[in-house]
């Protein structure tokens, strides 16, 4: 309920304040020949002066004709630019590359399979009037048909609850490199110290090392701001996917989302408990049926505020089968994040 009421607290933030300042936008991309037009597209059509943002690429090693691509867009656009990994093989690197070459102090971070609306430079140029080191802004999926996509809408759902409620609070956990800003010199300061053990990542474990030395961390949830990214298409995707982001959750050092993580693992083990308790033994099912309800209603509270936001409360008609199967999902990702490997952009990486 904490959550919930952080999150909706959130929500009344909506002041946009205007500001001119100067924007490098930097997209690490990796054979991105289906995605990269439209997420340029989306950048060259913003309500902001062309002169105050550069849009720079980093190719990491592509073998499709994403290369090709950008370079078009290059040589009708001088705001763009194009750059390449010359040895290096990972979004860290990449990353580190297009920020080091940024020519402006404020970096804005999304992806290549991202489209983006028309304020979101200018939203962003908003938020760092202030002291402001980072900025959160809210992802949503791509509308798709099937319970796949209804399934990620609520997992996302309840990670962008976490991510902005806990922000009300002070207590930074999550972000996502999709809409993201932070400052150059931030970056740079603490890149040395960001974990590189894992392909991805570098957006949770740079607001850990600002969290760490005090910055200020700020979110901001506004239907204007909201960028739409693509879900995945088929189960095999999706849990590859998944497993890769937990896959990271070894390496943290944020003691709040080390706790979260343990106390949403506990939560869903002692969840999957009472489902089969329900099935099998027929004793004390009141009690049982009591607390399952009680934790659905919590869920259902913050999802649906979540899914308001968003205006997808559509998505809420598959609460109950999502909340059935939720708690194997996350014991099963959980679990297999520590001992298998996962595919990433056609690279094989160890859990």
């Amino acid at each position: 309920m904490t959550v919930s009421w952080g999150f909706y607290k959130q929500t009344k933030n909506d002041t946009i304040i205007e500001n001119d300042a100067k924007i490098s936008v930097v997209i690490a991309v990796r054979n991105e020949e289906s995605n990269i037009e439209k997420c340029i597209v989306s950048l060259l059509k913003q309500n902001y002066a062309v002169t105050d943002f550069e849009l720079i690429i980093v190719d990491d090693h592509s073998t499709d004709r994403t290369i090709e691509i950008v370079e078009e867009y290059c040589k009708r656009n001088q705001q763009i630019r194009l750059l390449k990994l010359s040895d290096k093989n990972a979004k860290k690197e990449a990353i580190k590359l297009g920020v080091e070459s940024a020519k402006y102090s404020i970096i804005a971070t999304t992806d290549a399979d991202c489209t983006l609306p028309p304020n979101w430079l200018k939203i962003i140029s908003s938020k760092f009037k202030g002291d402001a080191s980072m900025l959160l802004g809210p992802i949503e999926f791509n509308e798709q048909n099937g319970f796949l996509n209804v399934f990620q809408h609520l997992d996302m759902f309840a990670m962008q609850g976490l991510t902005f409620g806990l922000l009300n609070y002070k207590k930074p956990v999550l972000n996502n490199g999709a809409n993201l800003a932070f400052l150059k010199q931030d970056f740079i300061n603490s890149f040395s110290k960001i974990n590189n053990k894992t392909p991805s990542g570098d957006d949770v474990f740079l607001l850990e090392e600002l969290k760490i030395k005090n910055k200020k961390i700020v979110g901001f949830l506004h239907n204007e701001f909201i960028v739409n990214t693509k879900s995945e298409n088929t189960f095999r995707e999706f849990f590859n996917q998944r497993i890769r982001w937990a896959s990271k959750s070894k390496y943290y050092k944020n003691n709040w989302l080390v706790f979260f993580s343990f106390l949403v693992l506990t939560i869903n083990l002692f969840s999957i408990f009472i489902y089969f308790h329900l099935v099998l033994i027929d004793k004390n099912r009141g009690i049982y049926i009591i607390l399952i309800l009680t934790k659905w209603l919590i869920d259902f509270i913050l999802l649906f505020l979540v899914s308001s936001f968003f205006d997808k409360r559509r998505k809420m008609t598959y609460f109950v089968p999502v909340q059935l199967v939720y708690p194997f999902y996350i014991l099963v990702v959980g679990f297999l994040s520590f001992f298998i490997k996962f595919n990433w952009k056609g690279r094989v990486y160890n859990g």
